[in-house]
């Protein structure tokens, strides 16, 4: 291995002898090395690999001014979420996490807090995700000697929740998480009341929401002709017809969407069983 490009005191870009270009980190590697010079393999601690010219440059950049650790870290947390969530994760998470992590880190150490307005929602919708999270937080303590607070736990579950699309859909995946959190607040707010969101109810409400967004989305919303069981459905439950009456001028207003009776009849449904049954048994209890 010879080095290309010296980063800092512990990190280089080197080449192997098949011209791969890798980043190599090692106590004090860079210190007094320099390019062309070739890498004495007992000063390695990590070798990562980048697949591809573009994330070796960007990491080439994020490692300038970042310490080693941050990428270590980062390939810790990588390859248990790769076990955890098994799932295809795109490479250029090494990138953004790394990053996240040291300026979280940072922000942490000058008394900066950015509030994470999307803590429940992660929690909520991403469980396995949020679950990583938490263990990299017990990382982040063991490793660098922070306790970060529970809301990073939702930033880097999001963080990996994008890793797992393509650039197209993480705008999606927000627009969806963020519609699905404006609905639940359309309900609290027309029955002044906050709902218990550790039942079963609840769990099954918020699935069937997820799914009601992402057919909303994709223009694939249910639709039959059964207009006798809607109009039962209309006469048994005057107050959650006007909740989801509020629920359609939301999504006409950003959408520019109609929904189908059907699924107007499924929200009545659901949100009855949630919003009425306030002292149902929590999951596990």
């Amino acid at each position: 291995m010879k080095i290309v490009k010296v980063l800092n005191t512990s990190v280089v870009l080197a080449k192997r002898d098949d011209e791969k270009e890798i980043i190599v980190m090692g106590k004090g590697i860079g210190f007094k090395n320099k390019p062309g010079h070739t890498i004495n393999e007992a000063e390695v601690e990590k070798i990562y690999v980048p697949e591809n010219k573009s994330t070796s440059n960007d990491l080439v950049e994020i490692m300038k001014e970042t310490p080693k650790e941050y990428l270590i870290l980062t390939d810790e947390i990588v390859s248990y979420a790769k076990i955890r969530l098994s799932k295809h994760l795109n490479e250029h998470l090494y990138i953004s996490l790394t990053d996240h992590l040291f300026m979280a880190t940072k922000r942490f150490k000058e008394n900066l807090t950015i509030q994470n307005r999307l803590l429940w929602e992660v929690k909520k919708f991403y469980p396995e995700e949020f679950s990583v999270g938490l263990h990299a937080l017990d990382l982040i303590e063991k490793q660098i000697g922070i306790q970060l607070p529970e809301e990073e736990a939702a930033n880097i579950a999001f963080h990996l929740v994008n890793a797992q699309q393509n650039e197209d859909n993480s705008n999606h995946i927000l627009l969806m998480t963020n519609t699905v959190k404006d609905i639940l607040n359309i309900i609290k707010f027309h029955y002044k009341v906050d709902i218990p969101t550790d039942t079963i109810n609840f769990s099954r409400f918020l699935t069937h929401l997820q799914f009601f967004v992402e057919r909303l989305l994709d223009n694939k919303m249910l639709s039959t002709d059964d207009n006798d069981l809607i109009d039962q459905i209309n006469r048994k439950y005057p107050q959650e017809v006007k909740c989801v009456e509020k629920i359609q001028k939301y999504i006409r207003t950003n959408f520019d969407y109609m929904i189908s009776n059907d699924e107007k009849m499924y929200l009545i449904i659901h949100i009855n069983r949630v919003v009425s049954r306030t002292n149902e048994k929590p999951i596990g209890g």
